[in-house]
């Protein structure tokens, strides 16, 4: 099933609560043999056209180290709180990873604060085989969902020394645009050069282009952070 469920309770998401005890928190033991490389494809959900990435991975980053490279990679620029979810096969999210809760963060986040850090976890205590799926949400007043799939495992003699694109599909949103329905009304406003609230729209984007996947710019971007 689809990876859909939100773990907020903001602006009228679903309110998925996580288990009551600890032993549900369910990982996968990290295997401890050659190097290994994981194909992951990414999609940003609940927008249109669909927006993905396809990156090939060290399958021991850590996953602090993972959150660089999706922000790298979609073009987000790291201005917002973010968090990893682990779920079952039904989609409902179980667990989070993230950065420990300071400074009054648990007492926004409530039982939603991210139980493991994301320092100490890498992507294979989490996937292993082809179909096994995490989400990493962005920007928590926006919403940005993301669900990471494991389409493939490569055998490597040599450990990847840089996260690689190999693919990927239309530019990624701008920052603070209103999240999926704010992405939405955005297109349809850029569309439209009639519209009232075009021209203020087109200042306000500057440079941003909503259309164009550039693969060159992505790795360029990606050889930037630390794996």
């Amino acid at each position: 099933m689809a990876y859909f469920q939100r773990s907020f309770s903001f602006g009228g998401d679903i309110r998925v609560d996580p288990p009551a005890t600890a032993g549900l928190f369910r990982t996968v033991p990290p295997a401890a043999s050659r190097p290994v490389a994981f194909e992951l494809r990414i999609t940003l959900l609940e927008v249109e056209p669909e927006i993905w990435r396809l990156l090939r991975v060290p399958h021991d980053i850590r996953m602090d180290r993972m959150h660089g490279m999706l922000q790298a990679a979609f073009g987000w620029t790291n201005s917002h709180l973010h968090q990893f979810h682990l779920f079952d096969d039904e989609g409902v999210v179980q667990a989070y990873v993230g950065r420990p809760a300071t400074d009054g963060l648990g007492d926004i986040l409530s039982e939603n604060t991210p139980k493991q850090d994301e320092t100490k976890r890498a992507l294979n205590n989490f996937l292993a085989k082809p179909a096994d799926r995490i989400g990493y949400e962005y920007d928590f007043g926006d919403g940005w969902l993301h669900e990471i799939e494991l389409v493939a495992v490569h055998p490597q003699t040599t450990r990847l020394s840089r996260v690689l694109c190999l693919d990927g599909a239309h530019a990624g949103p701008p920052e603070d645009c209103g999240g999926p329905p704010g992405y939405d009304q955005l297109r349809k406003i850029m569309s439209d050069a009639k519209h009232r609230e075009h021209a203020g729209m087109k200042d306000w984007l500057g440079d941003h282009d909503l259309e164009t996947f550039d693969l060159a710019a992505t790795n360029r971007a990606l050889a930037r952070v630390k794996t």
